[in-house]
């Protein structure tokens, strides 16, 4: 009984210290934010917090391997910044550290930028590429946004809130809350300023006011009510209103990366990981190298003795495994291959066949593009046309994979009919006019049978390499 009562004492000390929220540690990581250490206190971080210490520790460690590769990199370059170490964590709210995850709001990458936001900060997304999926791009993109926000709202804490609500919402939240403060601190029903402020505040709600308009109303906010309120005022709940101070997403958006930074900092979970991963060494496990347009990823793969699916992995900003065609851009490749890729790169040599196309009557980008598995987007950019327009006889440069497909498709053809064949449908699978495949067999009658062997006229491709 004794010994009974002693292992309970023990399980009860052991399950306390995990799910214990109080300790120097999560005060200084709550300063790193510019939140109170009062937030400790708060209801729902706790109950958050305990939460996630249930859960077993290979759940996070699974999500922290998504980001092996550069959970280093961005170590460094965050610190480089003078930016909280724990920054790191609003990359693992939006993502789980997937450079590939996206959004409903069409939101894509680790730090999960939509398209204004991405291009804003400098991040080019086209038909070739989306750097909102570089790990590297992206975080360094994140980090200048979440500065300017900072430096724009005063507190990391706030910036954070921005980044998932949007600066407006913020200062809308912070507008309110000192408009409530200094009214409960003076009676203000017979205030006309006060009901003018509040009636510009519910027509930018309503989208009938501009910014602008708004803004002037939070500057006069900050005027009446100097102190700020702090992170408990702003994520208060208010049981009569319908639109609370900030979106109810973000109040749990905030707690979830405060509490994530708890657990994974605390001293169990660096013990069980062995200081694997956030607190491992920083040294890079990938680089970027500059390739020529056009590079095939398949070659490089081949060339450094690595499977294209890691290649392709680490290279998750381009849209193909081959880079955009209208100049030299980069890739990553692994740290300990790059003194053999300089040695033995030969940037005239890759997977991709060039060829020259003569376009036949009846062709479209489309059905080109359709053929040999590209895009038709591919083609109008590597021959710099303005429009999908193109005529008989027009040459057309079309970069291919030397894949069996396409490689069959520059050779004579022996093509066996099949049961629903038809003379049109056969043509229009190989690209080339009925006519052409009655000539090359001498057939008098588009009549065919199956299990008859046609022969499918070749089309005429001049091979080129291609110089950028």
């Amino acid at each position: 009984m004794k010994k009974l009562l002693i292992l309970s004492i023990f399980i009860i000390n052991l399950f306390a210290i995990t799910t214990n929220i109080i300790s120097a540690k999560n005060i200084t990581i709550l300063n790193s934010f510019n939140i109170n250490s009062s937030f400790l206190e708060d209801k729902n971080l706790n109950k958050i917090y305990k939460t996630y210490s249930k859960q077993k520790k290979s759940y996070f460690l699974n999500i922290l391997e998504n980001g092996y590769t550069y959970i280093p990199l961005i170590k460094d370059y965050i610190k480089d910044k003078n930016v909280p170490a724990d920054i790191i964590f609003v990359a693992m709210a939006e993502s789980y550290f997937n450079t590939s995850a996206s959004s409903n709001k069409s939101a894509k990458g680790m730090w999960q930028f939509i398209p204004s936001t991405a291009r804003r900060y400098g991040l080019k997304i086209n038909d070739y590429i989306d750097e909102r999926k570089d790990p590297i791009k992206s975080t360094i993109a994140a980090i200048e946004y979440l500065s300017y926000l900072k430096n724009q709202l005063g507190k990391w804490y706030l910036a954070i809130m921005a980044y998932n609500c949007g600066e407006a919402r913020v200062i809308e939240a912070l507008t309110r809350a000192r408009l409530d403060m200094y009214c409960k601190e003076n009676n203000c029903k017979r205030d006309k300023n006060i009901r003018k402020l509040r009636h510009i505040i519910a027509l930018y709600q309503k989208h009938r006011v501009s910014f602008d308009t708004f803004y002037k109303v939070y500057r006069e906010s900050k005027r009446l009510y100097p102190r700020e309120p702090n992170i408990q005022e702003l994520m208060r709940f208010q049981k009569h209103l319908s639109r609370q101070y900030l979106p109810q997403e973000t109040r749990h958006y905030i707690r979830k990366i405060v509490a994530m930074s708890f657990l994974l900092n605390s001293n169990e979970f660096v013990a069980y990981t062995n200081h694997y991963l956030l607190n491992r060494g920083s040294a890079s496990s990938i680089v970027k190298v500059n390739v020529p347009a056009g590079t095939d990823l398949n070659y490089i793969a081949k060339l450094l003795h690595i499977s294209p699916t890691l290649l392709r992995n680490f290279n998750r900003q381009l849209n193909y495994s081959f880079t955009p065609p209208f100049k030299s851009y980069f890739i990553y490749i692994p740290y300990q291959k790059l003194a053999f890729f300089k040695e033995n790169f030969n940037p005239n040599s890759s997977n991709t066949e060039h060829i020259i196309y003569k376009v036949h009557k009846g062709d479209s980008l489309g059905s080109i593009a359709n053929r040999f598995n590209i895009s038709y987007k591919v083609i109008k950019d590597f021959n710099h046309l303005k429009s999908n327009l193109i005529r008989p006889k027009e040459k057309l440069i079309l970069p291919i994979y030397k894949s069996k497909h396409n490689l069959a498709l520059l050779k004579k053809i022996k093509y066996k009919v099949k049961r629903g064949d038809s003379l049109g449908s056969i043509a229009h699978k190989f690209n080339v006019s009925y006519k052409e495949i009655m000539k090359k067999n001498k057939m008098k009658s588009s009549v065919i049978m199956p299990g008859q062997i046609l022969i499918i006229p070749r089309k005429k491709f001049i091979h080129i390499k291609v110089k950028y």
